[in-house]
């Protein structure tokens, strides 16, 4: 029997499919966020109203210019610039622009209201509901703001830090991932490694037949830029937060998207203290071996105690014995599924910074408390 859902996604895609058609002769534009219509919950909508009536008819021409390819594997879906439906966006995505007096506007914080906040997409985060509870390897697409930043060393090419998609031009690290401590100089970064799990095969496959499901698209970028804090010392880490501009923006799909970020002042100003997050990536094990393969553990946060005479210095602390961030992550997110304006999101609180000489030890691993950088985080991204 065919379910409302399916039904429902039928008849939403099939209105986007004509309005794609539609679309095909004009030239198509580009943007930061051009994703598949099926990745824009606000294009969704947008496609919706259009099919039942409840948009005007002229309304179409919205969608049209909104159009910016179409998905390489699913060809007969349209790629759309996604904020471009501000209608519906701004209601559903975006409260504080939905707010009603001059009175509560002025109470809004410079980050809610920051002129590039738009730049950072509000269809992020997402949380598969399939993943393995208490596995220890990350499941295909569980966590696909993950990158790899590759270096030129004397050695060839090698994966030595790691960061996370915040929208299709950026990547947010570690400072400390981009500057040499000892000469202050620009490390030789190679590129920036999207969609993978395992690096040391072409094919990433889990699970077993006829539930198999294997995954081979991975995107390698060179990097336009690199803009490390201006505040931070190696010497003395603080600040230790940099953005990576990529030459060219990524192509969302299923193991490539955004991670969300503490955009809220609710996010920002949430107590983390006792709550668990998860840190993901490709560093030393407890063996003390580099894994090739994305590994993730749950990690207890703690704000109070000993790291609280550091937290006016953007830092959190987070992991127990057993339980840590090691060598080779750094760069890398920590997370909290949290309330995104309303659905529950993957949020980024942490950038994995640095921690005690024993991995794994009784002292917490430091992380760069994201929620402390996002003016200058916004600051410092464009189109």
């Amino acid at each position: 029997m065919v379910t409302f859902k399916v039904l429902f996604c039928l008849f939403v895609l099939s209105e986007c499919q004509n309005l794609f058609t539609s679309a095909r002769s004009r030239n198509m534009r580009r943007c930061f966020d051009c994703v598949s219509v099926k990745s824009c919950e606000s294009a969704v909508k947008f496609a919706t109203m259009l099919h039942q009536g409840s948009l005007p008819e002229e309304q179409r021409e919205t969608f049209y210019k909104a159009v910016c390819g179409y998905d390489a594997y699913e060809p007969n879906v349209p790629k759309v610039c996604c904020s471009d439906f501000p209608m519906i966006k701004t209601a559903a995505m975006h409260p504080r622009m939905n707010r009603g007096s001059s009175e509560e506007t002025n109470l809004e914080d410079s980050i809610e209201t920051h002129p590039n906040v738009d730049l950072l997409p509000s269809i992020c985060g997402g949380i598969d509901g399939r993943r393995i509870i208490n596995g220890h390897v990350a499941k295909l697409y569980e966590f696909p703001w993950m990158a790899l930043i590759a270096y030129n060393t004397s050695i060839g090419t090698q994966f030595h830090c790691g960061g996370s998609v915040i929208n299709s031009r950026y990547i947010l690290t570690a400072a400390h991932c981009t500057i040499n401590v000892y000469t202050g100089e620009f490390k030789k970064i190679a590129g920036v490694r999207i969609g993978e799990i395992d690096y040391n095969t072409d094919f990433d496959c889990q699970g077993s037949y006829p539930d198999r499901i294997c995954e081979s698209k991975i995107q390698d970028m060179y990097v336009e830029k690199i803009i490390p804090h201006e505040n931070f010392f190696a010497q003395q880490p603080k600040a230790d937060i940099a953005l990576l501009r990529l030459a060219d923006p990524i192509t969302m799909y299923k193991n490539a998207a955004p991670i969300c970020l503490p955009v809220y002042s609710e996010l920002r100003n949430v107590n983390l203290t006792g709550l668990n997050g998860t840190v993901a990536g490709w560093g030393a094990t407890e063996k003390e071996t580099q894994s090739t393969i994305l590994l993730k553990v749950q990690v207890p946060i703690n704000t109070d105690g000993a790291c609280a005479h550091d937290n006016n210095n953007g830092i959190l602390c987070a992991g127990e014995e057993l339980k840590d961030s090691c060598e080779g992550d750094s760069g890398g997110p920590l997370m909290v599924e949290s309330d995104f304006n309303g659905s529950i999101r993957q949020v980024q609180y942490g950038i994995v910074s640095r921690g005690p000489r024993t991995c794994g030890s009784e002292n917490p691993g430091v992380y760069t408390d994201v929620s402390k950088y996002m003016d200058w985080i916004l600051d410092n991204i464009r189109k």
